[in-house]
């Protein structure tokens, strides 16, 4: 687990985007300049972020978590006063087979827990098929994927694939649907094991998602 992102305002009055999320916030496999989070701040930075303050983008991303397991670090995330969250856990949530109810109801709480302190949101979803448990081909990763878990059924897919725009909706947010549409058709995005965000792939997914979080950071808080 990641060490926990703290700042004082004394030291540091940069608007603060938090990136709250599982291992595609937290740069799996990448080194830290190369992960999503220094990438997307780069872009941020660049388009004006923030206005005179700038911007700050805190890495509250830990890998192998799920939504419920977000769920129980949603203190620290608002103890960081950020003025947006991007919002982004539900791969670990469907590869464990995490009944949708749970799911939804954890991104429900820190959705409404966010906005109520005043925070903006971006969702950002993920989309699931009925062969994410097929056995690699790749022998040096045979083995890797275990079977799957019981509630994962065609239902349960094509339930949980429109879980995040309908949630979005529900709560009048903004939301990408899947986090890793901006990759589709392009090259050397994905690291060995398909799934992870290459450097490429991170610095296309933060020029991606820079101009959804943009209007959010320079926006006045919403009221409490």
């Amino acid at each position: 687990m990641q060490q926990t992102p703290t700042l004082s305002a004394q030291q540091d009055n940069r608007v603060i985007l938090a990136a709250y999320g599982d291992s595609l916030v937290a740069g799996w496999g990448l080194s830290t300049q190369d992960g999503l989070v220094a990438q997307l701040e780069a872009e941020l930075v660049k388009a004006g972020a923030g206005g005179a303050k700038g911007v700050r983008v805190l890495d509250f991303g830990v890998s192998g978590d799920t939504s419920v397991d977000g769920l129980e670090r949603l203190s620290e995330v608002l103890a960081a006063k950020p003025r947006a969250v991007l919002l982004e856990f539900g791969a670990n949530d469907c590869y464990q087979g995490l009944p949708l109810d749970e799911t939804r109801d954890a991104l429900y709480k820190m959705i409404t827990a966010l906005r109520a302190e005043g925070v903006a949101v971006l969702l950002a979803g993920w989309r699931t098929s009925m062969d994410l448990f097929k056995p690699y081909d790749d022998p040096d990763l045979a083995g890797l994927v275990p079977l799957a878990p019981p509630l994962y059924t065609a239902d349960y897919v094509e339930r949980f694939n429109r879980m995040h725009a309908e949630l979005a909706r529900r709560l009048e947010i903004p939301c990408m649907t899947h986090i890793l549409d901006p990759l589709d058709g392009q090259i050397g995005c994905y690291q060995a094991d398909g799934v992870h965000p290459s450097a490429k792939g991170a610095a296309i997914l933060a020029q991606a998602l820079a101009p959804q979080l943009l209007p959010l950071l320079d926006e006045p808080p919403l009221p409490e």
